[in-house]
């Protein structure tokens, strides 16, 4: 099951680490409150959601889960079994002054293969989601980065304090590790979401923003190579 630290997150507890789950065809990452996150996606038959919302120019500057349902387009409304997890956990963008009025923000993608992912799977994925494993995280100076695979679809997460244009700049530059894990067969539609937690306070220069491009790539190389391609 979900889990806070050694704890269970429930309504009023803060998530303090990142959390993976999978169930039914549904991935999900949980994100620590205060994330911020950004997003790649390019391909013809890519199917996203709310992918706008994660635009620097845009209002909401902070995401909650990012959510990946398996079986095409219709698998996408496992993010509707994410948001009503967050959502009993007044988990999301406030709307109201009164519990429950929230809106989680997730957003999603969906990877063409396997089973039709539903909304029950992507509350069940909630969960079971746990933590990362420790040795997963890649260190890159004063900061650590991750990448998470879930077919045509990468998320990759670091610690670092990233506003929302160097988190677009991160997922741009991670889906070169997926191009690279290609070789000669190509890439077909591929979506990267970022999401950067900033519990690292070292602050980010444009040095310390390319090594982390560079990680993310290699991350997304490493992962994704080893995992099934769309």
């Amino acid at each position: 099951m979900a889990h806070l630290g050694a704890g269970v997150p429930g309504a009023g507890t803060v998530l303090v680490t990142v959390l993976v789950g999978r169930s039914g065809g549904a991935v999900v990452v949980l994100l620590p409150e205060g994330s911020v996150g950004g997003a790649d996606a390019r391909g013809g038959p890519a199917g996203t959601r709310e992918v706008e919302v994660l635009a620097p120019e845009n209002l909401v500057a902070r995401v909650d889960a990012v959510c990946v349902g398996s079986g095409g387009p219709a698998g996408l409304a496992a993010a509707d079994g994410v948001m009503r997890w967050l959502r009993e956990r007044d988990r999301g963008f406030r709307v109201g002054d009164d519990p429950g009025q929230v809106v989680p923000i997730v957003p999603a993608a969906t990877d063409p293969g396997g089973e039709v992912a539903s909304a029950e799977a992507g509350h069940l994925a909630c969960e079971a989601a746990e933590p990362v494993p420790e040795g997963s995280w890649v260190a890159v100076g004063d900061h650590r980065v991750q990448a998470v695979p879930a077919g045509a679809v990468a998320v990759v997460v670091t610690d670092a304090p990233l506003d929302k244009a160097q988190c677009r700049r991160l997922a741009i530059s991670a889906r070169d590790g997926a191009v690279r894990a290609a070789g000669a067969g190509g890439l077909g539609a591929f979506t990267v979401f970022t999401a950067a937690t900033g519990q690292a306070a070292a602050p980010v220069g444009p040095a310390a923003l390319d090594r982390l491009c560079g990680a993310a790539a290699d991350a997304v190389a490493g992962a994704w190579g080893g995992a099934s391609r769309p």
